[in-house]
């Protein structure tokens, strides 16, 4: 490429970033504490900013283009009006095993995306195992799944984008539970063959870093095209044992074509250090936006630190999370008032707009 033509596509594409209607624009943003799940005890705690609303894509799209929001309708209409929302739409896992007398409401509980992208579009899957059960899981980097996920949040994002309370999105993942970057318990060889990969290549999870990268990033793009003005999420884990993937995923939400609207979620925030403690020291470095969600209830004790929960609020503050979804048992049971209203003041103050 000449120097001139190299010159022409990086005005090309700076027009494009600036004529977007939302490109520069403040993004309103969430902080404080959000519950998990909403539920009518957990709303009456006044500390409760706001509340996730988590929905799989096989419940809101039964039938191709076909949509039902009722289930994402029902939990916003518990929130009260002076509180926020953030929505998680699961993709994942399918299955095609159910028994002939389950009803069809039930045969959508046991998957996360839709059967019919199996059933009838015949999209590109492979056989794993999640929690011992075994599923289909579509390929993320098949071109007719991310056409599907652009769709359904296309649909999505018309009927709810323009809602002022409505503060975040998290990017569906073709995962084992759909929002997380993870597949827990599913061997390494299984992910690569899946991909076209030969394990014993020397730089074969490089590849498949390439190509998840590619997904991620598309599916990515959908969101911020379906939600204009809104802030976004995508969720990490290690893959492979290992940080590469999620640093390659961080650096490239960092790029100006993501418009600073595109954070970092950690779902699995507990206050200790040593699980994924590689990643922990890479999101210490991290200086974007990044959220988070509780491991567990308080009562689990064995889930935090010496059984400290208070050691959650500490390490996100350490972390520099403007957001966290504490589980709704907190909020009813009212465990820990204190520290969820000193975490809405002090991300409040850092990060309310000037």
């Amino acid at each position: 490429m000449s120097m001139k033509t190299q010159a022409t596509t990086s005005l090309l594409i700076g027009f494009l970033l600036l004529a977007s209607p939302t490109f520069g624009q403040e993004v309103d943003k969430p902080t404080g504490t959000y519950a998990s799940k909403i539920t009518p005890r957990a709303v009456q705690n006044q500390h409760m900013q706001g509340g996730l609303v988590r929905v799989t894509w096989a419940e809101i799209e039964p039938q191709p283009s076909k949509f039902d929001f009722a289930p994402i309708m029902r939990q916003v209409e518990l929130l009260k009006p002076n509180m926020n929302w953030t929505l998680a739409v699961h993709g994942g896992w399918t299955s095609t095993e159910s028994s002939a007398n389950d009803s069809p409401a039930w045969r959508r509980r046991q998957s996360l995306s839709p059967e019919w992208l199996v059933l009838k579009l015949r999209v590109e899957t492979f056989a794993m195992s999640f929690r011992g059960n075994p599923v289909q899981m579509p390929k993320y980097w098949d071109p007719l799944v991310q056409k599907r996920l652009k769709a359904m949040l296309t649909a999505v994002g018309n009927r709810f984008g323009k809602d002022d309370r409505l503060k975040l999105i998290y990017v569906p993942q073709m995962t084992s539970n759909g929002t997380e970057g993870h597949f827990n318990g599913v061997p390494h060889e299984t992910l690569l063959q899946a991909a076209g990969i030969n394990p014993r290549e020397r730089n074969a999870e490089r590849k498949f870093g390439d190509l998840w990268l590619q997904a991620s990033a598309q599916a990515t793009q959908s969101v911020l095209q379906a939600f204009p003005g809104k802030a976004v999420a995508f969720e990490v884990h290690e893959l492979f044992q290992s940080t590469e993937i999620p640093a390659r995923l961080i650096a490239e939400f960092q790029k100006p074509s993501y418009d600073n609207r595109v954070g970092i979620g950690m779902w699995w925030i507990s206050g200790k250090t040593n699980y994924q403690g590689n990643l922990i020291t890479l999101l210490k470095k991290y200086d974007g936006d990044l959220y988070g969600q509780v491991i567990g209830r308080s009562d689990q004790e064995y889930r935090f630190p010496n059984g400290d929960y208070t050691s959650v609020f500490k390490l996100a503050q350490e972390l520099g999370m403007r957001y966290i979804e504490p589980w709704n048992y907190e909020f009813e049971s009212h465990t820990c008032d204190e520290d969820l209203a000193a975490f809405n003041t002090a991300t409040r103050a850092k990060y309310a707009s000037p």
